[in-house]
């Protein structure tokens, strides 16, 4: 359910200027932002834990030629960067994730903290 449907179900009026965090207060919804974190970190832990040889693993492996000629900017942000970014958030590296995802629950755990103590 989006925020604005949210305001519908509480009877909130858009003429009530009711910010979209105070109804995420009062419905006790985490922001959107934070649960494609948790969800991306889980997939992260789903990913190491497969077999070597499973595509997945070999493409989250994958580097670019880094002797190809690029467009003038910044690069592009990639899913390995996001999730480096991600995992420094709660305190863990890459290096440190790859021996954590050993054990299922603890990952879990781990990776609920995203949500529920930056929250």
């Amino acid at each position: 359910m989006s925020a604005l449907q949210y305001h519908w179900v509480l009877g909130i009026s858009w003429k009530d200027k009711v910010r979209n965090e105070a109804v995420r207060q009062q419905t006790k919804l985490e922001e959107l932002n934070l649960i494609i974190k948790e969800r991306r970190l889980r997939w992260l832990g789903h990913v190491l834990r497969m077999e070597d040889n499973r595509i997945p693993k070999h493409a989250m492996y994958w580097q670019a030629d880094h002797n190809a000629k690029r467009k003038p900017g910044r690069p592009r942000k990639n899913w390995s960067d996001t999730i480096r970014q991600d995992l420094k958030s709660i305190g863990m590296t890459w290096e440190d994730a790859e021996q954590s995802v050993i054990n299922r629950e603890d990952w879990h755990r781990s990776v609920a903290q995203c949500v529920y103590d930056t929250g």
